[in-house]
């Protein structure tokens, strides 16, 4: 008898090169009563093992059991000692392989356990068939390789699929989540036309329920009962009638809509349970009743509706918590408004707190709905670098708006949502920081001030280094927001030397090995006084201090980087800074001309300079030093 039995002739090229043949199957066949005993010790020392892998053990918890895993896999080696492989044993390696890529497990951890279980195969093999073990592991081998393809086929496959419809795979994994099972779907497809046919009597009692369970709520406001009650029949009848749960997307963009609703509009949240709870209700004083219940199923069709109805408020629920939670908090300081990422940036709803601050931004849009964020908000034609929805960050994004009333400063960020929601839209918190960023920016200012006071050389220098790092960032074909922090943030490239002692700092002369160390020190000292204040500008700020002595060649300090390890910032600080002090008089030195600072940077480049950096500037030698010149 054949071992081989598929007709899939790509299945016969990799069985071919997996060495599966006729012949190393039917020696494994021979020997399949005594290996049958081994399927026991095997599995249960595999699975001994799996419990021991934390991310696994948690894995199947969460998905299955040990005893059931452990069953299939019994199933499993039992066949491979069979030694037949027909297109079911093709499916069924393919199908499961499915199974673990949708439930997360990871590719490397599946394949890994192929290895292991040879080592225990082998283990057990060679005490019963010592003769036979190494011929016989060879054969399993080749199957196990074998079905290792069809499972990074079966991945691949999924990949693909979760690629090309992420919402389906969500809907699927929520649908998993909260119970609502396959045979659940199958079940309110059998009673469909149950409910259609008893459509009228379905909605009288629901009329019945709703009404009770309102009570004295103040919900009518809200809703026109007439008219509710015919969407509810119309929304019933075509459910069921086009099989609408048959296709959770179609199915979501309704479960989105009503969600919108409660976003909004303000509808409650607990209408939208009533409502569920009153169909619940309704069907089962219409069905559980002697007319229907001669048949069976009817128990298990309500069941089945009902797990339906939880799935799809846990899908509501998931899509509105972020925004219930900015109703709930409305006193906190923040501003919130949504964007699609669909069509990236385009605001499809915003709160009352955002519409005044608008208005307070100077920004006043009778419907600001529709248009980009980006537009809107900061006058831009792209959307905002660093933003945290395109760089897929919770780091917050800093920006300054500027009014008739001064600059104020704000951080965005993105709130987390449901994945699901987040398929198509972005819902994002400005805060106003203000405050706590003036606060920050005085006290920096004033020790800006007293570095300035004790080295006079330093008071216009810092000034002129901000807008000169702001122009060498520009042509170095950085974007606006850049620009602007390093502008910002270049000025305070030497605060550290508010701890470097008079004597060093001022003295007219050559400074001493010992002196020139503690001068060095100033690096340090800056970036452990703005470290640690939480203002991206600051940090870009800290990042200048620490680094504008490095050298492109690594011979700079304090660290010794190179090249590219020294941030673009520090770089770009590094030129204009000797570029500026160069031209300057100092205490210890005259102002050099023009052309000899010229000659200094150029033999800077690849040694201290980035040499594109560099020849950038050089490029623009002459609208440097006008520029210069006007901030003198």
């Amino acid at each position: 008898m054949q071992r081989i039995r598929t007709t899939d002739k790509e299945r016969m090229k990799q069985l071919y090169y997996t060495g599966v043949t006729e012949e190393k199957l039917q020696y494994v066949y021979e020997y399949r009563n005594i290996l049958f005993d081994l399927v026991e010790p095997v599995v249960n020392e595999l699975y001994d093992d799996i419990k021991k892998v934390e991310v696994l053990r948690e894995l199947i918890q969460q998905h299955s059991t040990f005893e059931r895993l452990k069953e299939t896999q019994r199933r499993y080696l039992r066949e491979c000692f069979e030694a037949t492989i027909d297109d079911s044993y093709i499916q069924k390696r393919y199908t499961i392989g499915q199974v673990h890529s949708r439930i997360g497990l990871s590719l490397s951890w599946y394949l890994a356990t192929y290895t292991r279980y040879a080592d225990i195969l082998y283990k057990y093999i060679s005490q019963v068939l010592p003769e036979q073990a190494t011929t016989i592991l060879l054969t399993i081998q080749a199957i196990f390789s074998f079905d290792m393809q069809l499972t990074l086929e079966a991945y691949k496959a999924s990949e693909v699929d979760k690629a090309a419809h992420p919402l389906r795979w969500e809907l699927e994994r929520l649908r998993q989540m909260n119970g609502f099972t396959k045979t659940d779907l199958k079940h309110l497809e059998q009673f469909s036309g149950y409910i259609s046919f008893c459509i009228d009597s379905i909605i009288d009692q629901f009329d019945h329920a709703f009404t009770y369970r309102l009570g004295s709520e103040p919900y009518y406001s809200f809703i026109a009962k007439d008219k509710y009650l015919v969407y509810i029949r119309n929304f019933l009848l075509q459910f069921f009638q086009e099989k609408v749960y048959e296709d959770l997307e179609s199915y979501f963009l309704i479960i989105r809509d009503w969600s919108r609703l409660i976003i909004e509009r303000g509808y409650p949240e607990s209408l939208f349970h009533i409502a569920a709870e009153s169909v619940c209700e309704a069907l089962k004083k219409v069905f559980l009743t002697k007319e229907y219940l001669h048949d069976r199923h009817i128990v298990q069709y309500i069941h089945s509706f009902e797990r339906f109805s939880k799935f799809t408020l846990a899908i509501m629920s998931e899509i509105i918590r972020p925004y219930l939670f900015l109703r709930d908090f409305d006193f906190l300081d923040i501003y919130a408004y949504e964007i699609s990422t669909i069509d990236f940036g385009r605001l499809t709803w915003i709160d009352d707190k955002m519409r005044r601050l608008l208005r307070t931004l100077g920004i006043h849009e009778e419907n600001p709905i529709g248009r980009r964020c980006y537009e809107l908000l900061h006058n831009r034609t792209v959307p905002c670098s660093g933003c945290p929805i395109l760089e897929q960050t919770d780091e917050p994004l800093l920006v300054t708006l500027r009014n008739d009333q001064g600059t104020s400063y704000y951080k965005i960020r993105s709130l987390p949502q449901t994945k699901i929601f987040e398929l198509s839209r972005a819902l994002l918190v400005i805060q106003d920081v203000t405050k706590e960023s003036k606060v920050m920016f005085d006290t920096l200012e004033r020790l800006l001030q007293l570095a300035e006071y004790r080295d006079d050389d330093t008071k216009n220098h810092v000034h002129r280094i901000g807008r000169l790092s702001g122009m060498l960032a520009r042509l170095a074909g950085c974007d606006e927001q850049f620009v602007s922090q390093i502008e910002i943030a270049a000025k305070f490239h030497d605060i550290g030397k508010v701890g470097i002692p008079d004597y060093i700092l001022n003295k007219p002369g050559k400074l001493t090995k010992e002196e020139w160390e503690s001068m060095k020190t100033h690096v340090l000292i800056g970036h452990q006084i703005l470290a640690n204040l939480d203002l991206p500008v600051i940090q870009m700020a800290a990042n200048i201090a620490r680094t504008h002595h490095e050298w492109w060649n690594g011979e700079g300090y304090p660290n010794g980087l190179k090249e590219e390890d020294i941030p673009l910032e520090g770089r770009i600080v590094a030129i204009v800074d000797v570029f500026d002090a160069l031209l300057s008089k100092r205490i210890y030195k005259d102002a050099f001309p023009p052309e000899k600072v010229k000659e200094i940077l150029l033999d800077g480049r690849g040694k201290q300079f980035d040499p594109k950096l560099i020849d950038l500037f050089l490029a623009m030698w002459n609208e440097f030093l006008i520029a210069r010149e006007r901030l003198q």
